[in-house]
């Protein structure tokens, strides 16, 4: 859901002006400005799924976003090959695309927008004619899905769950097809620089456009913070909600704001306008698995021409495969069809990973693990539910079909999914590390002993579902005790309780051992005075920091 830089640029020129004047003109009326012509989200008429006027967004409503990922990188092998049936689209597929290279193997595959060109994947391999079009307005490419004129679109799975019940409302009904990425530092929050972490949030003024990736994005970093909900809630109703993510940048660069979510080259761009004062805080670098690019189809193109919609799929990994194999080609033929220059579309592509079969079949649950595409879909649809969009319940179940993924499931056998992450606690330098998310965790032990009580596992599942969304990062976990007993005692158990926690996250879920640090500081780090139980109850805590990789 991204405009176009040339696009970004002439609005961002017109706004920080205007921002300026009106600021001058109305002082503090920055909130009452920007949320001009935006309807204040309420429950839809008759909608039995809703809750009323936008509500605090908790936890809870993002458990279980996280899978398995460290077990895509054993291969996927298992698939069950699917059987689509047969139906074969008698014209070109008609495809509705913006300005966003993470299209780029379709429209590599497909040699430019237009296609035609014989020697291309998908006419010379696949018989398929394609036809891209770009419709950046995302209410447009809504309004063209819904009236026939592609079949099928762009988007991303938490506004996906929005669009569907949308398309719901109209009797209208879609499929996503494949992942096409995962968003990898193309999205996130620039501050300040003396905000460190997401906890350092509380009390400031924060830009973002309302119901796109940026506010999804938003909302479950504050859901996984240290924050007190009364701070949470605070926070949201004191967003600053923009009409673009390119004005919740511009309201940053002019110093109107205290952090914006936004995405790039305006995340980078706010930095730099503001120097050293300036700082990206935290964005999909960190948090690798909460943002996913989908395609979604027409339900008819699915039913009726099942084998036209494999042959795209399979091409679009065979443009992924082509992109790989010579770059600067790829950029060429990208950077002509979006007209940007190919360097444009390389730092695009290094905002984030182009997904394969092994990553789509992860991401579909065709290997057994649980599906991150039904997690956050689901997700998505309760955080929109409480923020009152939602006016017609839907289903991720029912907004998928796995099939022509796992139909090429023979294509692949083995593959392994690929990330480029490099761990080494041992490298972290306590000087310059920084935690992004600060926490404290009750985690019950057998008393005297360092094996976790079960009453704890949905404690400790939740922090593994942390760890796998935000999989460019470390967890510091330090145990702590009171001062009963002795101190070299309690230092040990201490320690072992620590292990204890990263052991059951490694085993449970797979997390890569390397992204561990355990820290036993038994009685010598009280958060409040020994001399009474409930002091001596607050000493006996669990802190979790989760810690920006910078290798």
């Amino acid at each position: 859901m991204k405009l176009t830089p040339f696009a970004k640029i002439f609005i961002t020129l017109i706004i920080l002006g205007v921002v300026g004047y009106v600021l001058y003109v109305k002082g503090d009326g920055i909130n009452q400005w920007v949320n001009q012509g935006t309807p204040k989200p309420t429950a839809p008429a008759g909608d039995k799924t809703a809750t009323g006027p936008a509500s605090g967004v908790s936890k809870d409503d993002f458990a279980a976003i996280g899978a398995a990922r460290e077990a895509g990188r054993q291969g996927v092998t298992g698939i069950a090959k699917a059987q689509v049936g047969a139906g074969k689209l008698g014209r070109k597929l008609r495809v509705g695309i913006n300005t966003w290279a993470g299209h780029a193997p379709g429209i590599v595959a497909n040699g430019g927008l237009t296609g035609g060109d014989k020697s291309s994947i998908y006419l010379s391999k696949y018989n398929l004619e394609v036809e891209f079009t770009l419709l950046e307005d995302p209410q447009a490419k809504l309004a063209a899905f819904l009236k026939g004129d592609i079949d099928i679109m762009w988007d991303t799975v938490d506004s996906w769950a929005r669009e569907a019940s949308a398309l719901a409302e109209n009797g209208k009904g879609g499929k996503a097809i494949i992942q096409q990425d995962w968003s990898r530092g193309g999205d996130g929050i620039v501050a300040l620089a003396s905000i460190k972490s997401i906890e350092d949030l509380k009390g400031k003024k924060i830009a973002t456009t309302r119901f796109t990736p940026s506010h999804w994005l938003l909302l479950y970093l504050l859901s996984q913070s240290g924050l007190a909900p009364a701070d949470k809630a605070e926070i949201e109703k004191n967003l600053v909600f923009t009409a673009e993510a390119s004005l919740a940048a511009a309201a940053f660069k002019s110093k109107n704001v205290d952090a914006a979510v936004t995405w790039e080259p305006d995340l980078s761009g706010s930095v730099k306008a503001r120097g050293d004062e300036a700082a990206i805080l935290v964005s999909t670098t960190a948090a690798t698995n909460v943002i996913a690019d989908v395609l979604v189809a027409q339900n008819e193109l699915v039913e009726k021409y099942p084998e036209t919609v494999t042959a795209f799929v399979h091409g679009w990994f065979d443009g992924i495969d082509a992109i790989g194999k010579d770059p600067a080609s790829a950029y060429n033929i990208v950077g002509k069809a979006l007209k940007l220059p190919e360097e444009d579309v390389s730092g695009m592509l290094s905002g984030m990973k182009l997904t394969s079969f092994a990553d789509n079949a992860l991401f579909f649950g065709l290997d057994g693990n649980r599906a991150q595409f039904e997690a956050l879909f689901n997700a998505a649809f309760i955080v929109w539910r409480k923020q009152g969009v939602i006016s017609k319940a839907v289903d991720a179940k029912n907004c998928v079909d796995t099939r022509f993924v796992a139909a090429l499931a023979e294509h692949y056998p083995g593959q392994k999914v690929v990330e480029t992450f490099k761990f080494d606690p041992k490298k972290v330098d306590p000087a310059k590390e920084r935690a992004i998310i600060n926490k404290q965790l009750t985690i019950y032990f057998t008393t005297g002993s360092d094996q976790i009580m079960a009453g704890s596992n949905f404690v400790l599942d939740s922090l593994g579902e942390t760890m796998t969304a935000f999989g460019n990062t470390l967890l510091r976990i330090e145990g702590n005790t009171d001062n009963t007993g002795s101190r070299t005692a309690n230092r040990s158990l201490s320690q072992k309780r620590a292990d204890a926690v990263k052991d059951y996250l490694i085993q449970n879920h797979k997390i890569d051992p390397k992204r561990f640090q355990t820290i036993g500081n038994g009685p010598d780090n009280p958060v409040a005075p020994n001399a009474t139980e409930s002091g001596r109850q607050q000493n006996r805590r669990t802190d979790i920091k989760v810690i920006l990789n910078v290798q």
